[in-house]
Parts: C-alpha cells; structure tokens; sequence
C-alpha cells in the first residue's frame, strides 16, 4: 500500500504533525512519499491507496495556493483521502472548504480533523516559550496522533464546523484570500540588522521577496501569502512589522472598504425601484471593479511612495518604530524550510 502526504508548512507546525501521521502510517505497513505544496508546484499524477492533504489554517482557510493545488490533483474514482489541518486557535470551514475540493475531483475522503499548535501570526501575537511551548507542542501532537488512529478507524470521524461558524468564517477566509493576505505583506520592513542574506527570499513559498537596492534589503510584493515565514525565520531576527507602513496601509484599505459600501448605498438610491437582478449586478460589478483598481493603486503607488519615504536617512528610523522588536519569533523545533520532509531532532 502506499500513501502520498501533500503537505505546506510556513513555520513548521504542519511539518511536525506530517511527521507523525507519516511514522503511524508507516507502521501500519505503507509506503509513504511526501510532497511539499509552493507556490505553483504540480502533483504528481499518481493516485495512491490514501492522499493525505495538510496545510495551516490562516484566516479561517487553507491558504490559497494550497486550494489551487487540491484543484490539480488527479481525478479520481472514490480514492480514500484525508484532510488535516493545524492551527492557532479554530479552523472554523478551512477543513471543510479542502474536502469539499477534493470530492470535486472524485475522492472519498474518509477522515479528516486539526491540532492546535502554538501560533505564528505575529502581528499580534508573541510566541510562547519554557513550559508554556512545551505544553502546547504535546498537546498538538496528540490531536494529531489522533487523528493518525482515526485514519485506520473502522468509523473514521470528519472535522465538523457548525453552520454557524462557516456563515462568519467564509467571507472573512474570502476577503483575506484575495486582499487582506496582499495589504498585510505591505507591513513588513527590514531593520539595521538585516545583513542581505537573502534568506527571506528563498524561503518564501510563493516568490513574493525580492532583495532590492543597495545594500539589497527585502522588498514584499503584493502576492504576499501571509505564512509570516520571513519574520519568524529571519537569522538576524531584522524584519519586523513597521507601525507607520501598517496604519498608512490599514486607514486606505478601511477607507476603501467604507467607500466601497457608501458607493453601493449610492447605487440603491438611484436605481428603479423594481431594478431586477441583472442591474443590481452590473452595479455591484461596477463598485468593486472601482474598489479593486483603487486597492492595485494603494499596492503599488502608495506602497512605493511608501518605500521611497523610508529610504530617506531623516524619516528611515520612523519607518522601524515596531512593536515586534520584543516578540519571539517562532519555529517548531527542528524545522528548517529549506527541507520540509523531515525535522531534525
């Protein structure tokens, strides 16, 4: 029998539980290859007695280029899959929308479940450390050695989210997908410690980290994925989260947002009362057609009006006021991004 682990992981909590799923099922006699999810990597095209597709939780959601790879695997013809997920807190539907992809492409998937591991997202949280570390990485990794039991189950159990939760969860997994993801890669700066390593840039699941200037400091594009993986796993510990870039940056896309809902209550005033759905949707085309073109306007204009000023050697040291000086950075134990397959012990 043989098992195939698809598997991204930012700062290495998934990385971890893959570990363990991957030593269970090796013990009850498969053979198992691993498969690292970046970027706009193709899986193979081999459908294996069990796919296994594991990824973080950001925002509610698997991130979105885990979703496009779900899409590109292989049909198949009630295949046994599974699905898990690690995260921060609650997952809520980013489980559920990854199994309801790949019974899209024809696979039964027959469990499916997530662990809470210590989290990464330090914009507003500071890692823990000692006991506190310790304590939550064992407690993730028996939610995950669960769930590599439930797998060989003769009733596997499925991850549920209430319907309830998926009403608040989506929209927000949606809006962060497709902008909050790309406006939050827009806080990140380099500090005087930055060495031009280039380290960032390599590691980075989806090229969005070029090093530009001279010296050569990192430069986010607006594909920025949110794994925070450049700040957690910076050598020097020297990107940090600018205070300056983050309200200029959060006050335009809050304007945008109220301008956005303000355009479409213009819309209703001057439409006919009995306006059928075509119109109303050619006019909520027409507001977020705006709202887009001004968020690219925000991404790029803005953003190197932004750079421009922060190279100036008068307003560079205001630009660094971050409140991240004093976080930890977080890496699961043993985690090295250059090779995601195993973790050192």
């Amino acid at each position: 029998m043989k098992a195939i682990i698809h598997f991204f992981s930012g700062t290495g909590n998934t990385a971890r539980a893959v570990q363990i799923i991957a030593a269970r099922l090796e013990a009850a006699g498969f053979e198992v290859a691993r498969r690292t999810i970046a970027g706009r990597a193709e899986p193979p095209a081999e459908i294996p007695d069990l796919t296994v597709v594991a990824f973080p939780i950001w925002a509610w959601a698997a991130p979105h280029f885990v979703r496009a790879y779900a899409r590109r695997l292989p049909r198949a013809a009630c295949a046994r899959a599974a699905v898990f997920a690690t995260c921060g807190g609650f997952g809520a539907q980013g489980v559920g929308e990854v199994e309801r992809i790949l019974r899209r492409r024809g696979y039964r998937v027959a469990c499916s479940g997530e662990a809470v591991y210590p989290d990464n997202w330090l914009l507003a949280v500071d890692p823990p450390t000692g006991a506190d570390l310790k304590d939550a990485l064992a407690e993730g990794d028996q939610a995950v050695q669960l769930f590599a039991n439930n797998c060989f189950s003769d009733e596997p159990a499925r991850f549920r989210c209430a319907w309830g939760h998926m009403l608040w969860s989506w929209p927000m997994a949606m809006l962060f997908r497709v902008f909050g993801r790309r406006v939050l890669g827009k806080f990140f700066i380099a500090d005087a410690r930055c060495t031009s390593c280039g380290q960032c840039a390599a590691a980075c699941p989806v090229q969005a980290i070029r090093m530009e200037g001279t010296p050569k400091l990192p430069r986010w594009g607006a594909n920025c994925a949110g794994c925070y993986r450049c700040i957690n796993l910076c050598p020097a510990q020297a990107i940090q989260i600018s205070v300056p870039r983050m309200v200029v940056h959060l006050g335009l896309n809050l304007a945008l947002t109220v301008g956005w809902f303000l355009a479409i209550g213009w819309i209703r005033g001057r439409l006919p009362p009995m306006a059928g759905a075509a119109q109303w949707t050619l006019a909520l085309l027409a507001a977020t057609a705006v709202y887009a073109a001004l968020t690219i306007f925000q991404l790029t204009a803005v953003d190197g009006a932004l750079r421009g000023l922060a190279a100036r050697a008068p307003l560079r040291g205001w630009f660094r006021w971050s409140y991240t000086k004093t976080f930890r950075r977080y890496r699961a134990p043993g985690f090295h991004p250059e090779r995601t397959d195993v973790l050192s012990r």
